[in-house]
């Protein structure tokens, strides 16, 4: 099991093609009165919901909400991302959810890595052109189903599985000017994808057996003196500590990268082989040590911390 990370890109306005995704969650904002409770809608470049917190009145574009979200108190609240650019906010737990089919077309310049995460659908369809409007060089289409079925009762009873995480990381990296098409559709019920990651994939070794992967839970248990329980529900993160074995030649690379991406978030998964989904992170690692057991390998151990979801 190979392990790697997909370093990303940053995706701008002009990269982002089209989207089926409209954003049109409110209006966009121009100068006006304002009521509490009102929002509004920044797009070029900014891409976010904001809400009024003060009844104010605006004249020109020095009132704009990004603007005045400081002071005392705010006038405007920024609340999330719009539903168009959640998936590309960097952020778990913000999600672009519309009718079948979310179909977005970005333009990300040479990239051989793909991390979707935080699926809803049936299906996954993956193209890359050589060009804009060129012809196709890759093509990949993912079953989201992920029931595992292991007798005729299952087959007929068992209830579908969602999978909600898709990593691809053979994407041809040599086309400046590729388009990408990420399609996700479903015969029922609405489709979301919460992250989508686009980068450079490297090699951070051979995972070796043993690799653990756990959750750590926010949310608050309190129990009152007569013994009544109370959960407050909060956010959890996944934790990963893998060990990896790498070539001697290959350990300046491997120090190198991930001390350049120290507090990046980076996509992090020690297998792509189905049914590991699990151990696919989204987030930035802790700790990194390396063991220099042997003439021509090293093992090394990293531990790896998720984004609260």
């Amino acid at each position: 099991m190979s392990a790697s990370i997909i370093t990303p890109t940053k995706l701008t306005d002009a990269m982002v093609v089209s989207s089926t995704v409209p954003e049109t969650d409110f209006p966009v904002w121009t100068a006006g009165t304002f009521a509490v409770g009102d929002k509004r809608i920044m797009t070029t470049g900014i891409h976010r919901i904001y809400q009024c917190q003060t009844a104010h009145t605006s004249t020109d574009s020095t009132g704009a909400p990004n603007l005045n979200i400081t002071g005392t108190p705010p006038k405007w609240l920024n609340i999330a991302p719009t539903n168009k650019w959640a998936m590309f906010d960097e952020k778990i737990g913000t999600i672009s959810t519309l009718a079948s089919p979310l179909t977005v077309v970005i333009n990300p310049g040479p990239v051989s890595g793909l991390a979707l995460l935080e699926l809803t659908g049936r299906t996954a369809e993956i193209s890359l052109k050589d060009q804009t409007d060129g012809t196709v060089v890759y093509s990949r289409t993912v079953d989201l189903d992920g029931t595992i079925v292991t007798s005729f009762f299952d087959w007929f009873f068992a209830e579908f599985a969602q999978q909600t995480d898709l990593t691809l990381t053979d994407l041809p990296s040599q086309f400046f000017n590729g388009e990408l098409t990420i399609s996700v559709t479903s015969t029922a019920g609405n489709v979301a994808c919460g992250v989508a990651h686009v980068g450079k994939v490297s090699t951070l070794g051979e995972t070796q057996m043993g690799a653990t992967i756990g959750i750590i839970s926010y949310s608050v248990k309190q129990t009152d003196a007569f013994g009544n329980l109370t959960i407050i529900k909060r956010q959890n993160s996944k934790r990963a500590s893998w060990k990896l074995m790498i070539e001697k030649s290959e350990l300046s690379r491997i120090f190198r990268l991930l001390a350049s991406m120290e507090s990046v978030l980076c996509v992090y998964s020690a297998t792509t082989e189905p049914g590991y989904e699990p151990l696919i992170l989204y987030g930035f690692f802790r700790d990194f040590n390396i063991d220099i057991t042997y003439p021509t390998y090293v093992l090394t151990s990293l531990e790896i911390e998720g984004l609260a979801q």
